[in-house]
């Protein structure tokens, strides 16, 4: 199974209603250095606590938007691709 978490160094910024992913000196070599993301996007950032597989980030977005898991893995599956090939989350594969 696959899990995902937040790259160290990455920080989540909010400035006149648009979101941000900035890489700190840490982060830089890794991603680029900003990247806008939407709200859903945003959402999803904050959620992910630690390490966590794309279905329990599902899980616990559906539950603070008060929808269905299954609506919320499609996307979610698509945040996470895209997060991750950017190099914004570090995905590892566990058994």
């Amino acid at each position: 199974m696959k899990v995902f978490s937040r790259r160290p160094g990455v920080e989540l910024l909010e400035i006149c209603g648009e979101y941000l992913l900035v890489a700190t000196k840490d982060a830089r070599g890794a991603c680029p250095y900003v990247t806008q993301i939407n709200a859903s996007a945003a959402a999803f950032w904050k959620l992910l606590d630690g390490t966590m597989s794309a279905g329990e980030l599902a899980a616990c977005a559906a539950q603070a938007s008060g929808q269905e898991e299954k609506t919320m893995l499609l996307p979610v599956l698509l945040f996470v691709g895209k997060m991750s090939k950017s190099g914004y989350l570090l995905e590892e594969e566990t058994e």
